[in-house]
């Protein structure tokens, strides 16, 4: 999508993550072709598209994606992590959805290379100790974790670290407000091992039983056997 935007001759991307609206979503989902020939050439993309496709709008996005009317200059992308849940005349028939990647889950190298995404963009924060061990050791313990995951882990135990940061600094000024003669010792924010650590197990319990699970991209027989992305 940046790309596109980015070209000399820009090309816009239809971004759609539902067809429900005021009127409806066999309007909804009118209004969206119609936008779409209208700003042709464009780059129309339709998130969770398991979710949208109900058996009550199945035929009339099918008329529209066969297109009654010309889809010249359309690229049409569908994304779903329930691709069993998608009809057959939307996975398997040509010219529809003509091409299906399956992108599996990352494994640790992958994983590793994320962390130290993380740790360049970490570089100049004083406050948190993040040396590069750590980036495996992240990776080993977030098997079976998505990017999106990955992502939630970082923030929420950065978010952790700050607010543990702020309450010691509030009550080291409320302990010498109250005894200026008190030698008191701040109190030790957790590590960012610590706080990945907490993080990646209550997200665990999370995708338990979950699509985005390894267990689940392993027996998912797509394209691209998980397996060889270095799953066992």
């Amino acid at each position: 999508m940046h790309g596109l935007a980015t070209r000399p001759d820009p090309i816009p991307t239809l971004y759609v993550k539902s067809t429900a609206g005021d009127y409806g979503t066999i309007y909804g989902i009118r209004q969206i072709f119609k936008k779409a020939r209208k700003t042709a050439p464009c780059l129309l993309i339709f998130e969770d598209l398991d979710s949208m496709i109900t058996e009550d709008t199945r035929s009339f996005f099918l008329n529209e994606v066969d297109g009654l009317e010309s889809n010249d200059g359309i690229m049409m992308i569908g994304s779903t992590n329930y691709l069993e849940k998608l009809d057959a005349g939307i996975t398997k028939r040509p010219s529809r959805f003509d091409r299906k990647y399956h992108f599996d889950l990352p494994a640790a190298p992958e994983r590793a290379r994320y962390c130290e995404h993380w740790r360049s963009r970490l570089a100049d924060n004083e406050a948190i100790q993040f040396p590069p061990s750590l980036c495996s050791a992240i990776a080993g313990i977030t098997d079976g974790f998505s990017f999106a995951f990955l992502q939630e882990a970082f923030i929420s135990a950065l978010l952790a670290i700050a607010d543990q940061q702020r309450h010691s600094t509030i009550n080291e000024a409320t302990d010498n407000t109250e005894d200026t003669n008190a030698t008191k010792t701040p109190e030790k924010s957790e590590s960012l091992w610590e706080a990945m650590s907490k993080q990646v197990g209550m997200l665990r319990r999370e995708i338990q039983g979950s699509r985005k699970s390894a267990k689940d991209a392993v027996e998912y027989d797509g394209p691209t056997r998980a397996s060889k992305a270095g799953f066992s």
